[in-house]
């Protein structure tokens, strides 16, 4: 009897583990089919807010500004909600640049401000949430012509973009990473582009006269017949940059790093020249 009792307590033990097991199971299958409901049900709201922000965004005429505006930020949340939507909606941003802000067919002497929502698009596709994700690293916004004078840009991330003939007068891009864009042409006159990287940046003609360039990275950078009149480009590392015929009067060179830099026709008048790594030219000796 007592072997009888043993046998129906184990059986009995085997029953409410088997019970436990599946109740678990159960459990952790209802678990799973409502967090897949719940991501079904939040991608269907930033569908829905995308086509709405993207709605906002087709509206046009002066009255309807404020629409935009609304829709480019609400495009901006999306993208921070959802990093398999940043591509789309940076290409949505950037085609909403180019038609808004196309380029002549002759650079103007005189580049208009942009509307306040192309400033608004272009602040926001600049301060993306994953810049440096492969899909979202480029800005296409090739042939478009910015005005965008005092932009606060510090720490936005342009790599590589066009950028050619833009107003950038007295801009504030501290920090950015302008590696590779294209500024040929671009006014940053008084531009603050102190510790920014502009490694291997396109900058011919630019004009940079007053710009704060100290600590700034222009390695390999393309400046000839570049504007740098009373430029501070103290600490700065110019190594291996294209400085042909650049005007450089009056510049703060202290610490600066010319090294390899080719400096052909360039003009140093008045400029403070006390260079780091580049060794002082050496006197003739007397005959």
């Amino acid at each position: 009897m007592h072997t009888v009792f043993q046998g129906v307590t184990v059986l009995t033990a085997v029953a409410a583990l088997l019970f436990t097991a599946r109740s678990l199971d159960y459990t952790a299958d209802a678990t799973s089919a409502t967090r897949q409901q719940m991501h079904l049900s939040e991608q269907g709201q930033i569908s829905d807010r995308f086509g709405k922000a993207v709605d906002q965004l087709g509206q046009e005429g002066e009255n309807k500004l404020s629409i935009r505006l609304g829709g480019i930020y609400a495009l901006e949340r999306v993208m921070r909600d959802s990093a398999d939507d940043e591509p789309t909606v940076i290409e949505v941003l950037c085609a909403f640049i180019r038609t808004h802000a196309p380029s002549p067919l002759k650079t103007p002497e005189h580049v208009n401000t942009s509307s306040l929502d192309v400033r608004a698009a272009v602040t926001v596709l600049a301060r993306r949430p994953n810049p440096n994700a492969n899909q979202n690293q480029r800005l296409d916004l090739a042939d478009t012509l910015l005005g965008l004078p005092g932009v606060a840009l510090s720490g936005a991330h342009l790599a590589r973009t066009s950028l050619f003939g833009a107003d950038l007068l007295r801009a504030d891009l501290s920090g950015a990473d302008l590696s590779g864009a294209d500024l040929r042409h671009a006014n940053l006159g008084g531009a603050n582009l102190q510790e920014a990287n502009l490694s291997g940046a396109g900058l011919i003609g630019a004009d940079l006269p007053q710009a704060k360039l100290s600590g700034t990275n222009l390695i390999g950078a393309n400046l000839i017949n570049a504007d740098l009149q009373l430029a501070d480009l103290r600490g700065a590392d110019l190594r291996g940059a294209d400085l042909r015929h650049v005007d450089l009067r009056g510049a703060n060179l202290s610490t600066t790093n010319l090294r390899d830099a080719n400096l052909d026709g360039a003009n140093v008048d008045a400029a403070t020249l006390l260079p780091h790594g580049v060794a002082r030219p050496t006197p003739s000796p007397t005959r």
